[in-house]
């Protein structure tokens, strides 16, 4: 009888759920059977990918119209007992779900509601997250706020503390903690990984969850001739990711600053949609895709990348020594803390929203490609991951729970 394995991935953005996959992969080369649980833009990517998915509660942040997180608008539409409510609902739908699929092991990728599940219903789990101490801001930055909005941040704050130690308690519960960063010093999500010392005989920091064994084995060089850049200039792949909303903002803010960079640069944008077109289209000098299947291929072959500041493409980008462009979504702490965790390395500038445009990015363009510290500490960290083996790693592990429980 096959092991069947139930992947959780956390929903928002395509982070979590591109990482999970190639772990996913090696469980059924294993012979494991795979199920998806996942929703939002998670969901879009399962079934273009034709996973075997269910469709899970949706759990997401309000924005404002910039892409800047609204945290007055999510508190007034989901709420403290909205959440719960919602929470609820998760926890119910996920354990229909398992009672109906009869899983083995669950791996979640910081789905807190799938581990309380899988907990309830006496299945052991394994945890994947960069964050286990997720944090939010102190009040919204680049613009004054009210006297009432100031209560409001001290209030959120205050209640935020509760919540951040449930959740704190939720991922102990977990049999395993994967973290698939890179080792100290150079811990990408090392700001959000403040782990209480008794959870250390379950953590195993992993490596960069990268599917480098199955990506083209080409060089650079001829991996830029393949994708039809053959020419001397710099290739710039522009990468955006995130939640919808907020990919389609840095698409038309990148649109309207790197045309003029063109005549200096080969340029490429993917939008990050994935359910959008393959073909790509030229717009005003720019190679631009809806969605790019083999992006390790483009990430391989540029000389610089132009990003969110997720930790998934920050890693991606680091695994193939790739120096970076970072432009966070405003006011998302996790990603600020990325990006300065990147420009702390020298692997990286970083460019607030709403400072860019096309002078400070060719600003930024310039320092990263023509100081040569940018391109040297990337490949110095490319090394320090390319002995890892994070994929194998968190397979054993996963498959350990099964023979113990």
């Amino acid at each position: 009888m096959k092991l069947r394995v139930y992947v959780a991935p956390c929903g928002i953005g395509l982070g979590h759920i591109t990482r999970s996959v190639p772990v996913a992969d090696e469980l059924k080369r294993e012979g494991a059977e795979v199920v998806f649980s996942t929703y939002l833009d998670g969901l879009d990517f399962a079934r273009r990918s034709h996973l075997p998915t269910y469709e899970a509660v949706p759990i997401n942040f309000k924005v404002t119209s910039d892409g800047t997180i609204d945290f007055k608008l999510t508190a007034a539409t989901s709420g403290f007992s909205l959440g719960i409510r919602t929470f609820l609902r998760q926890v119910t739908r996920e354990i229909r779900f398992m009672r109906g699929f009869k899983p083995d092991v669950v791996f979640s990728d910081s789905r807190a509601s799938s581990l309380v599940a899988a907990r309830l219903l006496r299945v052991p789990v394994a945890l994947m997250l960069n964050q286990f101490r997720v944090e939010i801001i102190k009040r919204p930055t680049g613009r004054k706020i009210s006297l009432f909005d100031r209560f409001f941040f001290l209030i959120a704050n205050l209640g935020w503390l509760f919540i951040r130690t449930a959740l704190a308690l939720v991922w102990g519960a977990s049999k395993i903690i994967l973290i698939p960063d890179l080792p100290s010093p150079y811990t990408i999500s090392l700001g959000n990984l403040a782990i209480p010392k008794r959870y250390d005989r379950k953590v195993r920091l992993i490596g960069p969850v990268v599917d480098r064994e199955f990506s083209s084995g080409q060089s650079a060089t001829q991996l830029r001739s393949r994708l039809g850049f053959r020419g001397s200039r710099p290739l710039v792949y522009a990468a955006v990711s995130g939640p919808k909303i907020e990919r389609e903002i840095l698409a038309r803010r990148l649109l309207d600053s790197l045309p003029g960079r063109s005549k200096h640069y080969d340029i490429v944008l993917s939008r990050g949609n994935p359910v959008g077109e393959k073909k790509p289209r030229r717009i005003h000098g720019i190679v631009v895709y809806d969605w790019i299947e083999t992006q390790d291929d483009f990430v391989k072959a540029s000389d610089v990348i132009v990003s969110r500041a997720g930790h998934g493409t920050i890693l991606k980008s680091l695994v193939y020594g790739k120096p970076m462009i970072l432009i966070p979504i405003p006011d998302h702490t996790e990603q600020y803390g990325n990006a300065r965790r990147a420009v702390s390395l020298q692997v990286a500038q970083m460019i607030d929203q709403d400072r860019l445009n096309s002078q400070t990015l060719e600003s930024a363009l310039k320092d990263v490609l023509k100081d040569g510290k940018y391109r040297a500490h990337s490949v110095e960290i490319m090394k320090i991951a390319k002995p890892m083996q994070p994929i194998k790693t968190a397979c054993e592990a996963i498959l350990s729970l099964t023979a113990s429980s």
